[in-house]
């Protein structure tokens, strides 16, 4: 039976773990398009993220989303009970699902029964607004509660998948189940999407590919020059994936080659004490800068202060950082993981250096540092006009199309 309103066709949920989050701005200016385009989009997080909102775009977010565990663990077994008593076989038959993905995957069964637990409340919202499609962000754990969600309540659902988390342990995070249930699955990289299609070809007619982009802002910004001034910008998480670690240690080869160089770092996270502990044992005090998490206008204003953009990940999907750099006219330089090399071209755009290397990421930073502005201006410049392809506006437009067939009828 059709439950949804009338009007309802132009509605998406979106689900991820966290939102908003300062390193979840691609989320934002997706639900933002859509919204531009004439969709009603309801934003559901599992939590808040506990992070600071120092951008006033993310505190207008942080508004208009729905907290599952807002209610703790009274209102999650209230919402069991409720779907036991209405829908006894389907909640019974979710409940199964849920212990069978804990056995099959990470075996953390007490984390599946949470994600059961917010199915169930998350699909009361859902069957509240006509059960809209459902999005989620990320495989991980929205890409579970949005399968338990279609088994218990029958709405549809669809994935984004970003970076090398989702991939690296396949079989733990139960792709396979949580792609079988979703009408369709975005890749945000042709190497992702590439890694998808062919570690599960029975559902590679499911996967898209639809970028990561950039908003109108960031198109029309008016482009300055590079500056004389030795500095390198970094803007990422602090963290095992961002391996912030290795960019010290880079910054220390450059320093004992005797290049000038000027490191400052936009972002925070679990390794920040251990990266001022770095810093300190590799006498950077004067070399490196850590502002924490800015908001987009001090972001920009960073990149357009620097050089380039310098990164040093272990893994990425298509890195937003370096978007917001070649809008600003920065070439970046950054490893060749994940989609990266979609972006950065050597002697193009940027330096494309090989993971995990310290040695070849200074290398790559001196060539910078000691290139005249002119030459840095063409890497720059190149960058801006390759950029121009990522738009979030035709991403989202990709996704709406995909959300008109993908919706329950």
């Amino acid at each position: 039976m059709n439950t949804r309103p009338a009007g309802a066709a132009r509605s998406v949920a979106y689900l991820t773990n966290l939102y908003p989050a300062p390193s979840h701005s691609f989320i934002r200016r997706e639900i933002l398009a859509l919204e531009a385009a004439g969709w009603q989009v309801h934003r559901f997080a599992h939590r808040a993220s506990g992070l600071p909102c120092v951008d006033p775009a993310d505190r207008a977010e942080q508004a208009r989303t729905t907290t599952l565990l807002d209610g703790g663990m009274r209102a999650l077994l209230a919402s069991v009970a409720r779907w036991l008593v209405e829908r006894p076989a389907a909640t019974l038959a979710t409940l199964a699902l849920a212990l069978r993905l804990a056995w099959q995957g990470d075996r953390r069964v007490v984390a599946h029964l949470g994600y059961f637990g917010l199915a169930c409340v998350l699909s009361e919202r859902l069957r509240a607004l006509g059960r809209p499609h459902l999005h989620a962000h990320f495989g991980t754990n929205p890409a579970a509660v949005a399968r338990l969600s279609q088994r218990l309540c029958g709405t549809s659902y669809s994935l984004t998948f970003h970076g090398p988390h989702e991939y690296a342990w396949p079989d733990r995070l139960n792709l396979d189940e949580k792609m079988s249930g979703a009408r369709f699955v975005a890749a945000v990289c042709h190497a992702g999407a590439a890694t998808l299609r062919q570690r599960y070809p029975r559902h590679a007619e499911k996967v898209r590919l639809v970028r990561c982009g950039l908003d109108a802002a960031w198109a029309r910004r008016t482009p300055t020059p590079v500056p004389a001034r030795r500095r390198l910008a970094c803007v990422a998480r602090l963290d095992t994936q961002k391996n912030p670690l290795l960019l010290i240690d880079a910054a220390a080869l450059a320093v004992s080659w005797g290049c000038p160089i000027e490191l400052v770092i936009a972002g925070d996270g679990p390794l920040r004490a251990e990266v001022e502990r770095r810093v300190g044992q590799c006498g950077l005090g004067e070399v490196v800068r850590l502002l924490g998490w800015c908001t987009e206008a001090q972001v920009a204003a960073l990149l357009e202060s620097a050089r380039a953009l310098v990164l040093s990940s272990r893994g990425e999907g298509l890195p937003v950082a370096v978007m917001e750099a070649f809008a600003c006219g920065r070439p970046a330089i950054a490893p060749d993981v994940g989609g990266t090399a979609e972006l950065v071209q050597s002697g193009r755009t940027g330096w494309l250096v090989p993971p995990d290397d310290a040695t070849a990421l200074a290398r790559a930073m001196q060539s910078c540092l000691l290139a005249e502005p002119a030459q840095l201006q063409l890497l720059g410049d190149a960058a801006r006009a390759q950029v121009r392809r990522h738009s979030v506006q035709a991403s989202a437009a990709d996704l709406a199309r995909d959300f008109e067939r993908a919706a329950v009828p």
